[in-house]
């Protein structure tokens, strides 16, 4: 940065060959040639609209090199400013991973300095994913996090049964969506106990590859029904949540209360909602884990239009990226 004019993080970009620069995330100094650079991006984008200020960033640069008018633009090192797609994606951390300094809770060691969360669409995705990979700490006047009197409840989503990447389109939105209708069930049960759902590690293909939430679904849309209603999966491991929080966790299989073996795959199970409620909303415990819920159906809801309303609209298919979400109609799993 000493002897330039601006060094911006490096980025790519889809609608454009190359694109190096980010408008982002960059440093600039007050010369000439930079004041020059900015005066003609607000004159592109006031004009027009098709074109945002990194296309404009990166169109500039290159006239006026075209131009041989001598700026001098660089990006900052790869290694220590990384952007979305290079440190969530290239670099494979859908999830914080286990021993690996950058995906601790306090980082020290990590070599990367900046992560632009870019690469994914809408406000909600993007606090989502800060939350989920343990670099989000404000806790808002809910308490998100430091709350000692909130009570949770998590579940755990089984292995697919595939072991290669050979799963069809059809195999694998299946698999999708039994993981969608037993998040659906667990949001029941949360709302019948009064407990936030602690999310678990999602499967977003044959071979077993853990992914978060937003691999699945349009998170917009889910927070729209239910953002005060779940947590993600990594909240346990963050620190403001108390001790007292993380040490009440108690272990109790809703499976061992029906009639299904836990290896049974994909047989819908009924389980009343009184049977919920005897089971569980005595339990002192602020965490309880029941397992697996993949194909258990909770019957004998007390009435709640509001709930059915929102479980029915809350789902839209998504890829990661956030990019596209389709339509989702949960009735097709019942």
């Amino acid at each position: 940065m000493e002897h330039s004019d601006l060094a911006a993080l490096y980025d790519s970009s889809s609608s454009m060959a190359k694109v190096a620069y980010n408008a982002g995330f960059i440093t600039v100094k007050p010369t000439p040639v930079s004041r020059k650079v900015y005066r003609s991006i607000r004159s592109i984008t006031n004009t027009r609209k098709d074109i945002d200020d990194q296309l404009a960033l990166n169109y500039v640069i290159g006239v006026l090199k075209k131009q041989k008018i001598r700026i001098k633009a660089t990006v900052l090192d790869k290694s220590q400013f990384s952007s979305g797609v290079q440190y969530f994606e290239h670099m494979e951390r859908l999830l914080p991973r286990a021993n690996d300094t950058c995906s601790s809770t306090y980082k020290l060691n990590c070599s990367t300095l900046v992560v632009h969360n870019n690469w994914i669409v809408t406000k909600e995705a993007k606090i989502y994913r800060f939350r989920e990979h343990l670099m989000w700490l404000y806790d808002g006047q809910d308490q998100y996090y430091s709350s000692e009197t909130r009570k949770y409840f998590t579940y755990i989503n089984p292995k697919p049964a595939a072991t290669n990447n050979n799963i069809s389109l059809l195999e694998l939105k299946r698999l999708k969506m039994y993981q969608i209708s037993a998040l659906r069930t667990a949001l029941i049960i949360g709302n019948l106990l009064d407990r936030v759902v602690v999310l678990p590690r999602f499967y977003c293909d044959g071979k077993g590859l853990q992914c978060p939430l937003n691999s699945l679904i349009h998170m917009k849309t889910f927070d729209s029904c239910f953002s005060r209603k779940y947590r993600e999966n990594s909240f346990l491991q963050n620190p403001l949540v108390p001790i007292i929080v993380k040490k009440s966790i108690s272990y109790q299989p809703i499976v061992s209360h029906t009639t299904r073996s836990p290896s049974t795959n994909k047989v819908d199970t009924n389980i009343t909602s009184s049977d919920i409620i005897r089971l569980f909303q005595a339990s002192t415990n602020k965490v309880i884990n029941v397992g697996i819920l993949d194909g258990i159906r909770i019957t004998n809801q007390p009435s709640s239009t509001a709930l059915n309303e929102k479980t029915n609209k809350a789902f839209k298919l998504c890829d990661y990226r956030q990019k596209q979400p389709s339509n989702f109609t949960i009735k097709y799993l019942q």
